[in-house]
């Protein structure tokens, strides 16, 4: 009976997960075909609800669709995101097991197969390649609420207390850490330059929501529809602003020296598309973002306690060489770390967020990965490196004025030690000679006795 519960817990977690995920996705593209409907006339769109809502469950697990008019191959990645976050948390709520797993992830298999087997819509992807990305989806949102609680993470943390140092380990742990927080920076870097976009070209969203005829209810559903897609815009963004930029297929192509989308489908979403800025400082500025950001942090770790604390010296004791190799042997490999961790996890970013919307003009949209990726690691490993550098060169030249003072002193003290002893020589001299006449005349005094006489005057012989 105790192994059933645990069986069926992981059966609740993929159950309860799709229901809520699923049932959400359906209800809203109910309402907003429903109000397509009502506001442009014509048939009732809600009758294709339910095989719109199986697709996008698909296609927010990477797998993508084609009809006559499109074909749609853009993961929509706040919903993956969502997908992964809601599995993690009834995970949590119904506990975690080696069993639970096992059954739960069959259960979302055989779920996510009968959708693909059920909607007629043609499916971009093998029967392999669904499986193979529905389970991988289930396998992290499992993986976020099971690993914490798991006994193996706290005896690899043992075994690798045991038998790496503790400089090593807070290598790792910076230069791992660094690199997320400056992924995650850029990531911020790109959602402001959406929003920028966003507000600086409404007038041109509006223009194309007019062009479709559009009502009000119909962009408002719309373009919170269009949400889903976000976190791709910021991907594409976060290129655009270092300067690699991207395509929406081979009909148009943008970046801080070119900006067109003449050819584009009047979709309104194509109408936030940045223009060429005009201004070269601007851009400069905007392409030294990750060399900035980089330099900064590398500063921070540097210098800070938190990070390796060093300093350009303590007055009073002597340069130890070794330990000041050292202190800069540590921060080189955890900036090696972070750029690594920053140059994997932009390249996946970035082949994450592309994607297709046909299969021909508009077959690649998105971003270069290798251009792309090279114009956020060289900048980012540049001013990490920068900052050690320069940390380097200020240690350095603190060193040499700390000898060249040193050796200042002991000149003086070489060239004052002779006059001092030459003057110690004539004093002692002296001395000794005031003591000699002293001597001469105290024995010259007592040798002398007195010959007066009280006779006639007349000496005697």
């Amino acid at each position: 009976m105790t192994n059933l519960k645990y069986w069926l817990k992981g059966l609740a977690v993929a159950a309860v997960s799709m229901i809520i995920y699923a049932v959400a996705l359906g209800c809203y593209m109910a309402l907003m075909l429903l109000v397509i409907s009502m506001e442009e006339g014509g048939d009732n769109l809600s009758a294709f609800s339910v095989p719109l809502t199986e697709a996008l469950v698909l296609l927010s697990q990477g797998i993508g669709f084609k009809t006559d008019a499109i074909t749609l191959t853009i993961v929509p990645l706040l919903l993956t995101v969502l997908l992964i976050a809601l599995i993690a948390q009834l995970a949590r709520r119904f506990g975690t097991s080696l069993r639970g797993f096992a059954a739960g992830l069959v259960f979302w298999e055989a779920v996510n197969i009968f959708f693909a087997r059920s909607i007629n819509i043609e499916i971009v992807d093998s029967m392999t390649m669904i499986a193979i990305k529905t389970a991988l989806v289930f396998i992290l949102g499992y993986a976020v609420a099971a690993i914490p609680n798991a006994s193996w993470p706290q005896a690899c943390t043992e075994w690798i207390r045991s038998h790496v140092s503790s400089p090593v380990r807070k290598t790792m742990v910076i230069g791992s850490v660094l690199g997320l927080l400056l992924e995650a920076a850029y990531l911020l870097v790109g959602l402001i330059v959406v929003v920028f976009w966003a507000i600086s070209n409404q007038s041109s969203i509006a223009k194309l929501y007019e062009l479709s005829g559009m009502q009000n209810g119909s962009r408002i559903l719309t373009t919170i529809s269009m949400l889903a897609w976000l976190p791709n815009l910021m991907i594409w963004a976060v290129s655009w602003t270092f300067g690699a930029g991207f395509s929406i297929g081979d009909l148009a192509e943008f970046t801080l020296w070119t900006g067109q989308g003449d050819g584009l489908p009047a979709l309104p979403l194509f109408g936030m598309m940045p223009q060429a800025v005009e201004t070269d400082w601007v851009r400069i500025a905007l392409m030294c973002i990750p060399l900035a950001s980089a330099f900064a942090t590398g500063m921070v770790v540097m210098l800070f306690n938190k990070g390796f604390h060093i300093r350009v010296g303590e007055s009073g004791r002597n340069i130890d060489v070794k330990r000041v190799v050292l202190s800069f042997a540590y921060p080189i490999a955890a900036f090696s770390i972070t750029s690594a961790v920053v140059s994997v996890a932009s390249s996946l970013l970035f082949a994450l967020g592309n994607g297709g919307l046909g299969s021909k003009h508009l077959a690649h949209v998105g971003v270069d990965v290798i251009a792309s990726t090279r114009k956020v690691g060289q900048p980012t490993a540049m001013g990490l490196f920068s900052a050690w550098l320069l940390t380097l060169v200020a240690v350095s030249i603190f060193f040499a004025i700390r000898w060249m003072m040193k050796r200042i002193r002991e000149r003086g003290k070489r060239e004052t030690a002779p006059e001092s002893t030459e003057n110690s020589r004539e004093e002692t001299r002296a001395l000794r000679t005031v003591a000699s006449n002293n001597n001469n005349k105290e024995d010259q005094g007592d040798n002398n006795e007195s010959t007066d006489t009280t006779g006639s005057g007349i000496s005697l012989p």
